[in-house]
């Protein structure tokens, strides 16, 4: 603290130190390394960029270096840039009313250098060398002539290095990396006609061609097949029009984050616009599924306001209400045109038991700046185009359940008999439920539940430094999308505990050489996307570890339409018997409902 602020009495009104001001400020502006790569994503294409690279480590914090070929900074106005309120956005109070561009409010770039040691490299078109300058405690220290090409190039170092109280409350490093992948990903489908790069700790994550069709925009971050299976929307009602992509009601996802709304060029977190295309499925979708789109949304800038959050998140509009109808008439015009759902086997839904669940094939085949050298790559309508699948109905089938018994055997006497009472097995009802008698009653069990909660608690039981996992006789390819690469790399230490080896083969495709033992059988690519699409639903997870289980076990127990033996049968219920929570399965569904004694004798007249 400087001299003339320790004089002050602390609760005498005062003004702060222009340093201690400036940090303040840089924190209500940059909060985490997101933020960082936000504000320069917006400059560089606020400057007409058309191809865009960025490169992090460590999640951002010890490096981000965003690369642009746009118009570059002027060698006059490059110490300038970093004053607080400097911008070349607005000019007068008359345009915030109306800001046609990304920034404009002349903090980003002070605030950045104000948290981290920031270096610079621009050069116009016009001048023959380029600039390049280095900031240390948000003062140039250094400025000297370069040769560079057209853009800007920014090097931001150590952030939050001189605040580390800030960095107390920031994620992991891979947690941060990830949420840097998914703003690329909503910023590539925001403005396909720019050629985005995005490489983490080496690792290239995310390339898109910049051609400008959303449609392989799409493909790149979700992969082809989903993008060929995409609904053109097009609509335009009282001054709004919404243009971009819709999922049909086929396709669809664990979660709302592959629900993205840009207004103007700028993605948003609205949820009445969400609520808006959610609400235009309606029924068309399974019980906690979400649709997949990427829409834009053009109206007069008069009619939104921008300037009500400081990370420019959030936007306010003028008729919320008119906007987020046509969004919704936008995409049920969309649908109308869609074709009947097709038969698909997919894989099981969290926690459901049912097989139809995810249904997008993430083949994700970046193609931008490849060398020319490269492979003539494979047209990009034959690899969206869905592979034929053979339409059969389901069939009860006969299975073999795991009857490895639990620690201290069925015949141990069980500690939960006030929880779950004494059950003799009758047989089994639909190949779904399990039939018993108890003292006051009739249970009727849910097979896969039941299961599902048994498999769970051995999970849980077992060494995470020494799981028992399965060795598959040939490795199986899992094409993520970027989004789910993100969470796998944030997650590696929880999969590798429950038994999953994986290994990295290209950008964001792994190789899948072992599985948790008792997962074979099932559709294993499938149960890993499932898995991964439950640890991203929430930003942070209070136990990844227990929510990964939870998701394996339900992979790894028996489905409901497979037949049981009486042996079976009673394995399974003495099993259910010796686990902590055995009257709901790890997703919170019941594993046996009862039918009373004294009800069953009033249904017949007995009473």
């Amino acid at each position: 603290m400087s001299a003339a602020a320790s004089s002050v009495p602390r609760n005498a009104i005062h003004v702060l130190p222009p340093e201690v001001a400036a940090r303040i400020a840089a924190g209500e502006v940059i909060e985490r390394p997101v933020s960082v790569v936000r504000e320069l994503l917006d400059n560089a294409i606020d400057a007409g960029a058309t191809r865009i690279a960025v490169e992090v480590e460590d999640g951002g914090l010890k490096l981000i270096r965003i690369t642009d070929d746009g118009r570059g900074i002027p060698p006059e106005e490059v110490e300038l840039a970093f004053e607080r309120h400097a911008t070349s956005k607005i000019a007068g109070i008359e345009e915030l009313t109306a800001v046609r561009t990304l920034g404009f409010r002349g903090e980003a770039l002070p605030s950045i250098a104000a948290a981290a040691d920031v270096e610079v490299t621009t050069r116009c078109a016009a001048e023959p060398v380029g600039v390049h300058a280095v900031l240390v405690d948000a003062r140039v220290v250094r400025r000297t002539a370069k040769p560079a090409p057209p853009g800007t190039a920014f090097a931001v170092r150590e952030l939050f290095a001189r605040l580390p109280a800030r960095r107390k409350f920031l994620s992991t490093p891979v947690g941060e990396a990830r949420q840097i992948t998914v703003l690329l990903s909503h910023y590539a489908l925001a403005y396909p006609g720019i050629a985005f790069q995005l490489t983490s700790n080496g690792r290239r994550m995310l390339v898109t061609s910049g051609d400008g069709d959303l449609r392989h925009a799409f493909a790149a971050v979700y992969g082809a097949e989903a993008g060929g299976q995409m609904l053109e929307v097009a609509y335009e009602e009282e001054g709004v029009a919404v243009s971009g992509l819709a999922g049909p009601p086929g396709l669809h996802r664990g979660n709302r984050s592959a629900v993205s709304v840009f207004i103007n060029g700028r993605w948003v977190q609205s949820r009445s616009l969400v609520f808006a295309i959610v609400d235009a499925y309606q029924s068309q979708l399974p019980v906690g599924r979400h649709p997949v789109a990427a829409l834009a949304i053009a109206l007069p800038a008069e009619d939104v306001d921008i300037n009500v959050h400081p990370t420019k998140a959030e936007v306010r509009l003028r008729d919320e209400r008119g906007v987020a109808r046509t969004v919704r008439h936008a995409v049920t015009a969309a649908l109308e045109g869609a074709g009947p759902v097709g038969w698909h086997v997919f894989a099981p839904l969290p926690g459901d038991g049912e097989a139809d669940a995810e249904g997008v094939a993430a083949a994700v085949a970046p193609r931008a700046w490849a060398p020319s050298d490269a492979p003539a790559p494979v047209p990009l309508s034959s690899r969206m185009a869905p592979p034929p699948v053979a339409l059969r109905p389901p069939q009860p089938t006969q299975t073999r359940m795991d009857l490895a018994a639990t620690a201290g055997g069925p015949g141990r006497p069980s500690t939960h008999r006030e929880v779950l009472p004494l059950l003799r097995v009758v047989g089994q009802m639909g190949s779904t439920y399990v039939v018993c008698e108890g003292p006051d009653g009739m249970y009727l069990l849910d097979q896969h539940a039941a299961h599902e909660r048994v498999m769970y608690d051995r999970l849980l039981a077992r060494p995470r430094q020494d799981p028992a996992r399965q060795p598959l006789l040939e490795p199986l390819l899992a094409e993520l999308d970027v989004a789910l690469a993100a969470v796998l790399a944030e997650h590696a230490d929880h999969l590798a505990a429950l038994g999953l080896e994986l290994e990295p083969f290209g950008e964001t495709s792994y190789l899948v050489r072992a599985v948790p033992a008792g997962l074979g059988g099932t559709d294993i690519v499938g149960a890993l996307r499932a898995l991964l699409e439950q640890l991203g639903s929430d930003r942070r997870v209070a136990d990844p570890f227990g929510r990964a289980a939870a998701t394996v076990a339900c992979h790894s127990s028996v489905r409901a339409g497979m037949a049981l033996s009486l042996e079976e049968m009673r394995q399974l219920v003495a099993d259910l018997e010796a686990t902590a929570s055995p009257r709901t399965c790890p997703h919170g569904r019941p594993t046996l409902v009862h039918l009373s004694t004294e009800l069953l004798e009033r249904q017949f007249g007995r009473r």
